[in-house]
């Protein structure tokens, strides 16, 4: 089976996670840069990496790399490559433009001039033509262009971003993106083997990650892929592989508790849960963080807190401030035993909590920078 050259976009921060994913996954020649983990594998390892991944975005397969001055020199390099491979002739495409550099005139020309190449190639070849899809296409084409006309052409194995598992509809008024839920996971160390607690569980996408990484379930098995569609994906390795990942989940080890204080927000996030086939291994209950009864944990077994509280207080007179020392009151007074992670943009309210931080990490969420910050709660002095 011949070895593909692969690139797995992520967010900003989760870089070495991803790249500690993949490494356990088999993937060879592995290098972390901005955004991206690239790498090398075969088919069989696209296929589980797009079932199987937690913090990657995409698994492009990087198909071909030159240099183009002109537009025309673009246009016959891409005619010239091998769309049967990926693309049925009567199928659909879309393509992705990035950086279109100082070589072109803008992103939608040359994503035009792209989808004109592999037209006239198919309609020369086969007498009809793909159409254009960006919706929901059967080939989904990444093309970037850089420095001095360096061109980059790769096709998305994924399809839609593997960001969406299928669990998720409704959201609550700041959802964090699952591949973001996530890295927070890894980043925080947890296996499984502690109690776990969201006390701000909003939609409840943390808790569902929790579920599936304590569980060793896969986070794609609720959605197809974008392979599914090329002409040559093979339904029977790909079925053994989802039966395989499947065998590997495991019964939950500790206990997850999820808690919000506003009963729609527990609707929603048991909806979530619900969608993703984990709600009979969560605990939910509506609860202010103050008056949240925390799991029992002990030396042996110590806790995890991961959340993500509210970064301001939006359509009504709020004190965010306040808001967040009364976080860190409760954890001091109620949670010893638990290490707690808290993500948020409002650097000014983080410090109010008044606990010392052990450990900041620059995450985005979205468009929003932010820091997950790590408190260790003891009993009485450490």
């Amino acid at each position: 089976m011949a070895t593909l050259d692969l690139a797995f976009p992520t967010l900003a921060g989760l870089e070495e996670v991803l790249a500690a994913e993949l490494r356990e996954l088999g993937v060879t020649d592995l290098q972390a840069g901005r955004r991206v983990v690239t790498g090398r594998g075969n088919r069989t390892l696209v296929y589980r990496a797009n079932l199987e991944l937690r913090t990657a975005l995409r698994v492009l397969i990087n198909i071909d790399a030159f240099r183009a001055d002109r537009e025309q020199e673009l246009y016959d390099r891409l005619r010239a490559t091998n769309w049967r491979a990926y693309l049925k002739p009567e199928g659909t495409l879309y393509i992705d433009v990035v950086d279109p550099g100082r070589w072109f005139r803008n992103t939608h020309y040359i994503a035009q001039l792209a989808k004109d190449a592999i037209v006239d190639q198919m309609r020369d070849k086969y007498q009809t033509r793909p159409s254009v899809d960006k919706g929901n296409p059967d080939l989904r084409i990444h093309l970037r262009i850089h420095g001095e006309g360096e061109v980059d052409l790769s096709v998305d194995s994924s399809g839609a971003s593997l960001h969406r598992r299928g669990y998720r509809r409704r959201t609550g008024e700041a959802p964090i993106n699952e591949v973001l839920a996530a890295g927070m996971l890894a980043i925080a160390g947890f296996t499984g083997e502690q109690p776990f607690v969201d006390p701000m569980c909003g939609s409840g996408t943390i808790l569902a990650e929790a579920v599936m990484r304590a569980t060793y379930r896969p986070p794609g098995l609720l959605r197809s892929f974008g392979f599914e569609r090329w002409p040559d994906f093979d339904p029977a390795e790909w079925g053994s592989l989802r039966q395989a990942a499947m065998d590997r989940i495991v019964p939950l080890r500790q206990p997850i508790l999820g808690a919000d204080i506003d009963g729609v927000a527990i609707a929603v996030a048991r909806a979530t849960l619900d969608r993703a086939g984990v709600l009979p291994l969560v605990e939910l209950r509506t609860s202010a963080f103050a008056d949240l009864t925390p799991l029992p944990v002990s030396p042996e077994t110590p806790g995890l807190l991961v959340t993500n509280p509210p970064y301001e207080f939006r359509m009504e007179t709020g004190d965010i401030e306040g808001f967040y020392r009364g976080i860190g009151d409760t954890l001091k007074q109620r949670w010893a035993g638990y290490t707690a992670w808290l993500i948020s943009a409002n650097a000014r309210a983080v410090k109010r909590v008044g606990l010392r931080t052990s450990q900041k990490v620059p995450l985005m969420n979205g468009p929003v920078e932010t820091r997950f910050c790590k408190y260790e709660l003891y009993s009485g002095s450490r």
